[in-house]
């Protein structure tokens, strides 16, 4: 059967296991200054998400399995959906009957948004999380920067987001606050060896956000 790309979740994304994984949000700005202390920047291109994990050596078939997936990906070229695995969902806990959650409301400069279909009482916090599916094939993947709870309604009113929303994201729009992923591409990749027959081990891989 041939391979679709991006790969779904569970195809790549649940191999890569490791013990840390530190995602940043990595900027394109360009900065210039004076002699007097006075600085300026430019953002250059919109912020992406990346990280390089350090895979925990496995057996032999599966480290073989992890290098033959990541080679199908040729290079950049093609993408796969990734999701931290060390990361549990929402900072309260709550993760059942958050599956219809969809945005509300969105602030003029994209920078926030507002929330609805949650369970009375859900404890929205700094930190956590979201993924949003939109214009045909993209996703949008970012972190709460303030919290909030929601009423007797469900709703949250806006609260702050980043990276900013991009255009295509409209009201109504699905939220995914269990498993938020993004699209990825692998920018460098130090494939399993074989240790002595026995183990793939030393084996590293590094992703960037595909916008």
């Amino acid at each position: 059967m041939a391979l679709t790309f991006p790969y779904a979740l569970g195809f790549l994304d649940k191999c890569l296991m490791t013990e840390r994984v530190a995602l940043a949000l990595q900027r394109y700005d360009e900065r210039s200054g004076s002699g007097d202390g006075r600085m300026w920047s430019a953002q250059l291109a919109p912020p992406l998400w990346g990280a390089t994990l350090e895979l925990f050596s496995t057996e032999p078939a599966l480290a073989r399995e992890i290098n033959a997936k990541v080679y199908g990906l040729d290079g950049m070229s093609k993408t796969f959906l990734w999701s931290d695995r060390l990361y549990p969902g929402p900072a309260s806990g709550v993760i059942t009957g958050i599956g219809a959650v969809t945005v509300s409301s969105i602030r003029a400069d994209r920078g926030a948004i507002g929330l609805s279909g949650l369970p009375a009482g859900f404890a929205l916090t700094a930190g956590d999380f979201l993924s949003i599916a939109h214009s045909s094939g993209r996703i949008y993947f970012g972190q709460f920067v303030e919290g909030g709870g929601s009423g007797s309604t469900g709703n949250i009113a806006a609260r702050e987001i980043r990276p900013y929303l991009p255009f295509g994201v409209p009201v109504g729009a699905r939220i995914e606050l269990v498993r938020p992923h993004f699209k990825a591409m692998v920018t460098d990749f130090t494939p399993f060896a074989n240790f002595r027959g026995r183990w793939g081990d030393n084996a590293a891989i590094t992703i960037i956000q595909k916008p």
